[in-house]
């Protein structure tokens, strides 16, 4: 089929959302598209592993809200299992992010999204003293998007939110252990009292010690990897 003349299934699928249209059966979208049935099935199976469409018995095709992160985590995977240690080029490309967003981002933050980074501190505190430990995994996750969200950005919240389930499948785990877990915790206070305060630049310096103690973390790691 000439791509220049008849539209590939996912152009279709935006013109027809874009157009407020239901998107028609399988038949239907062969007819338009001028392929056969399987064609388009394998074709709505690329859709549906980046979910950007549902396909179920009774409701038909169904357009799905848009985010990047299934196709970034999908490659990512494959990546990964190539090389585990690509997570960490992964780490250092969200810190870049947050760190460039940050003064962007923290402005916006309302009181609700204010006192809900309050929250998600003592919940973190909370799981660790507890006995036995539990790793705040969602609060650390939580607490770093909260921030960014108000900006509104599909991308960028598209691209945090999949380092942190890309990292979370992963077999890494940083602060593991209670000391590790407080310190790290008490530079996410100290991150959230400037935003309550409005001292933008000391949460901005709290949050690049945060960055730097994760960075000083890993080297001991991959030095003892290969002692």
């Amino acid at each position: 089929m000439d791509m220049k003349s008849k539209p590939t299934l996912l152009s279709y699928l935006a013109n027809t959302v874009k157009e407020g249209k239901s998107i028609p059966s399988i038949a239907q979208l062969g007819i338009d598209l001028g392929l056969s049935n399987a064609s388009v099935r394998e074709q709505l199976e690329v859709a549906r592993q980046l979910e950007l469409v549902e396909v179920k018995t009774k409701t038909g095709i169904q357009v799905t809200p848009f985010s990047v992160k299934p196709a970034i985590c999908l490659a990512s995977r494959y990546a990964l299992d190539i090389n585990p240690d690509l997570i960490w080029e992964m780490y250092s490309v969200r810190q870049q992010l947050e760190l460039s967003y940050w003064q962007k981002a923290v402005v916006k933050l309302g009181r609700e999204e204010v006192e809900q980074l309050g929250h998600i501190i003592d919940s973190a505190f909370h799981k660790i003293h507890n006995r036995p430990i539990i790793i705040p995994v969602e609060e650390h996750r939580d607490f770093h998007l909260t921030i960014y969200r108000p900006l509104n950005n599909t991308f960028l919240q598209s691209l945090l939110e999949s380092f942190w389930t890309l990292f979370q499948d992963s077999e890494n785990r940083l602060y593991s252990d209670q000391i590790s877990l407080e310190t790290v915790w008490d530079y996410h206070k100290k991150i959230f009292k400037a935003i309550d305060s409005k001292e933008y630049e000391m949460g901005y310096d709290a949050l690049l010690t945060h960055f730097d103690i994760v960075r000083t973390s890993k080297k001991a790691e991959l030095k003892q990897r290969f002692e």
